[in-house]
């Protein structure tokens, strides 16, 4: 992965281990030194902070864990009711639902993937760290690519119209003599 490619990626961890979220981060630096990731205990705090983030040509993954109830934090909002409030006030945020939930087939979970802004399920384990790099760098180069079609498009249509002034001009002037 080259080095735009990182300055244009925000990673956002929300993770109420501590020690589950620093080897995350650790992992995902293996991947690219150069990403910029935050993390926060809780989904209130992230979305607190994630107003002041400046969106501008970045592309913003929240790596999110599913259960973020604590002892210390019992009312905390759980992963499907983050991505509804995120869907509703950041909807181009992209979110990777990170879980060790084993059964994903339960009620929350299937309305979690029929959310536009989740891009990805992925199941704490070994191959984790992998997946969410091939997750971020499969949506970034969609996205990437979306971005270059339309500027293309454009291009196109603005070319096709001087070449149509051109010749209305050249048919006038023609005529005019």
């Amino acid at each position: 992965m080259n080095v735009r490619i990182a300055k244009d990626i925000r990673l956002v961890i929300v993770e109420d281990d501590p020690v589950q979220a620093q080897v995350l981060q650790d992992k995902l630096l293996e991947f690219n030194d150069r990403y910029n990731v935050l993390w926060y205990k809780n989904g209130e705090d992230m979305m607190a902070e994630l107003g002041k983030i400046h969106f501008r040509n970045k592309q913003i993954y929240i790596i999110l864990d599913y259960f973020l109830q604590t002892n210390e934090n019992s009312e905390a909002l759980n992963g499907f009711e983050i991505i509804k409030v995120m869907g509703e006030k950041f909807p181009k945020v992209r979110i990777i639902l990170f879980s060790s939930y084993e059964n994903d087939d339960t009620t929350d979970f299937k309305r979690i993937k029929e959310e536009p802004n989740v891009i990805d399920f992925v199941k704490k384990s070994n191959f984790a760290f992998a997946s969410l790099q091939n997750t971020i760098r499969f949506h970034y180069s969609q996205t990437t690519l979306a971005i270059k079609k339309k500027r293309f498009q454009w291009a196109l249509s603005f070319f096709i119209l001087l070449m149509v002034l051109s010749a209305l001009h050249f048919v006038f002037s023609f005529i005019s003599h």
